[in-house]
């Protein structure tokens, strides 16, 4: 059990600190600010990891997965083969982000020659796309030497993957940023509600998990709703927000709330199958974008 809570922290944290608000929730008492404080003092001695990056390492869905106890499905990820047809900024962006959400997922699976498959993904992404720096170059270059070292593909994924601080804080690559963090955000939604089979019983701590995406969500359409004017983001926001609506349903049904106390959690069947069935939609209709 303290291996799937600090899976589905770990996963928040991520998400969270996309626009530097929010954390793990804790008590039904802690405001934004504190769960915040609380967040950036435990990812202090995350393997390392740097605090402050903006955009999520898609390693964490991969840790509730692995922690959840079910089983590696290859069936759930992205296909490597469509990479080369994704031509648009658009395309290309939110997919990298999708691609790296499936890479990680590999890599915690030990699927060593799956991984290297999406490695190339990324790097044929990115190279269009002036996303990545010396130092994003040397860490990808760094996965590929390691490929049979889980441990160390771990840590360096934990540690700089997209290196995305500076990213985001400039004008001119923000835009694509922000496409790739929602295409990292949706496959990973995408990979955890595939793997409950829609149903919050079925596995209850990953439903919780998906749920607790809700906490971030409102942070994620703000960062999408921080450049007004780009068409290709307004698409993007256009679909999360699909997504957006299902996560109010499912906050009615919680009481207003998805910062939960204790371990049981009663979640509404339909309202969870409705935004199992949504994320699925959006997710395959982003990755038809060529």
């Amino acid at each position: 059990m303290k291996g799937i809570q600090q899976a589905c922290w770990a996963l928040t944290l991520a998400a969270v600190l996309v626009s530097g608000c929010g954390g793990a929730p804790q008590t039904g008492t802690q405001t934004k600010q504190e769960l915040r404080d609380s967040a950036k003092v435990k990812a202090s001695a995350y393997e390392g990891a740097m605090v402050y990056y903006s955009l999520p390492s898609p390693l964490e869905v991969a840790y509730i997965v692995e922690n959840s106890g079910i089983n590696y499905e290859p069936g759930v990820l992205h296909k490597t083969e469509l990479g080369v047809r994704y031509s648009t900024t658009r395309s290309q962006a939110v997919n990298l982000g999708i691609y790296g959400s499936d890479l990680s997922y590999s890599i915690l699976f030990n699927q060593q020659q799956v991984a290297l498959k999406y490695l190339d993904c990324i790097k044929d992404l990115s190279a269009g796309l002036d996303v990545f720096d010396t130092t994003s170059i040397k860490k990808l270059r760094a996965m590929e030497e390691n490929i049979h070292d889980k441990e160390k593909l771990k840590k360096i994924v934990a540690q700089t993957f997209f290196h995305s601080d500076a990213l985001l804080k400039e004008n001119s690559r923000r835009p694509t940023a922000i496409m790739i963090v929602a295409g990292m955000w949706i496959e990973s939604l995408y990979i955890a509600t595939q793997l409950s089979g829609g149903n919050p019983d079925s596995n209850p701590s990953l439903a919780r998990c998906i749920v607790e995406q809700g906490l971030v969500f409102d942070d994620l359409l703000g960062m999408l709703s921080s450049v007004p004017g780009n068409d290709d983001v307004a698409y993007i926001k256009s679909k999360i927000e699909i997504i957006g609506k299902d996560y109010d349903k499912i906050k009615s049904t919680l009481g207003g709330t998805f910062v939960f106390t204790g371990e049981h959690l009663t979640i509404d069947e339909a309202a969870f199958k409705r935004i199992c069935d949504d994320v699925k939609a959006v997710r395959t209709e982003l990755t038809e974008l060529f």
